[in-house]
């Protein structure tokens, strides 16, 4: 019953600020809705809806500024005002926390000298997909935003041989692609693996960890791509094993 209490307290509070705040068409609104109960020490899940598109992502507390644990876990509902600040804008948050839930509104202020600098990375910052196209300029900043496309992880990104286009670092991003990944899949002599072979291999779980099982069983030099298909039907090391015991 208390987590019912919780969620019922919350979600006036929400109406209350929602009927409180002035309508601007100017600027991009939002709810947000979270939950810290089942993370780790210093982690939270943060769900956001606008309109009918819903994003969410497992962040640490650390990189919201003006948020701390305690408001979070407090056992009575408190006020709470943080924001997320990146390069290609900043997401301002208000409402309230109560023992691990919360919930509010949130406006987004877009940095539009972004793409500016990222263009003169090289980076193509047209839309590359149907689903892009279209779609306001402060709605796609607003992603690369959530998803913290900054310039320093382009600049990483193509210093490990990957120059694509804008919407490839956010696809990199949202997969967690990273170039730490890339160097380690390279230790294990995938040296040249394509872009969308990566996010694959991040969808479908083909970890370094993977690999090295497969290895242990007696498969080595395994093309990506087949091992994507390994991945998808269910063959690890473990089935290698048994199989091979039969």
């Amino acid at each position: 019953m208390r987590g019912l209490d919780v969620i019922r307290r919350i979600a006036v509070s929400v109406l209350l600020l929602t009927l409180a705040a002035p309508a601007s068409a100017e600027e991009i609104r939002g709810a947000w809705t979270a939950d810290a109960t089942d993370r780790k020490p210093g982690r939270i899940h943060l769900q956001m809806s606008r309109a009918h598109n819903n994003f969410g992502q497992t962040m640490d507390i650390a990189s919201l500024s003006g948020l701390s644990e305690a408001q979070i876990r407090s056992a009575t509902q408190v006020p709470v005002t943080f924001a997320l600040r990146r390069e290609a804008g900043t997401l301002a948050y208000r409402g309230t926390f109560e023992a691990g839930f919360g919930a509010g509104q949130f406006t987004f202020t877009p940095n539009e000298s972004y793409l500016e600098t990222v263009r003169a990375l090289g980076v193509d910052i047209s839309p590359r997909k149907t689903k892009h196209i279209g779609k306001p300029i402060d709605e796609r900043l607003m992603q690369f935003a959530i998803q913290d496309v900054s310039t320093t992880y382009i600049r990483a990104m193509q210093a490990v041989g990957y120059r694509g286009s804008l919407d490839q670092y956010l696809e990199f991003r949202i997969f967690k692609v990273t170039p730490e990944l890339v160097t380690e899949l390279r230790s294990l002599g995938y040296r040249d693996v394509a872009a969308d072979d990566l996010v694959a291999s991040q969808i479908h779980r083909v970890t370094p960890q993977y690999i090295r099982e497969l290895r242990d069983a007696g498969y080595t030099n395994i093309p990506v791509n087949k091992l994507i298909e390994m991945r998808i039907h269910g063959v690890d090391g473990i089935f290698v094993r048994k199989m091979n015991g039969m």
